[in-house]
């Protein structure tokens, strides 16, 4: 059975290149444009990894990530943030909040794919 992502992303093209290249690689894919989306997506479903970008409308990534980590039926899901936001400091915040992974934009393709699988075998063990 493929495991379940769920992709948290406002920009449609970031989120199609994502998309893409997660089913390619066997995933079974759930988008939402921003947390508030997310969440409700959510409190209905369950997902082996959430992929967030930072900056979105409506909640930003970070309001998103506090929200599923202090949920008691979120907080145990990975969560791989994807950003512009690349200077140290905003990465270890974004660490130290509960994040388990943290890859900044642009990315490769073939990294993102790489770092969920780790991230994902990590929870495993």
């Amino acid at each position: 059975m493929p495991q379940n992502i769920l992709v948290v992303e406002d920009d449609r093209s970031v989120q199609s290149l994502i998309s893409y290249k997660l089913k390619n690689s066997g995933f079974e894919v759930h988008l939402a444009s921003n947390g508030a989306e997310a969440l409700e997506f959510l409190a209905k479903n369950t997902v082996d990894l959430i992929l967030a970008d930072l900056m979105m409308p409506v909640m930003s990534g970070k309001e998103f990530l506090v929200a599923v980590k202090k949920n008691d039926s979120t907080k145990d899901i990975p969560v791989v943030i994807l950003t512009a936001k690349t200077l140290e400091n905003e990465v270890i915040e974004g660490l130290a909040m509960g994040a388990d992974d943290y890859i900044k934009k642009p990315f490769s393709p073939a990294e993102l794919i790489a770092r969920v699988r780790n991230v994902l075998s990590r929870v495993k063990h």
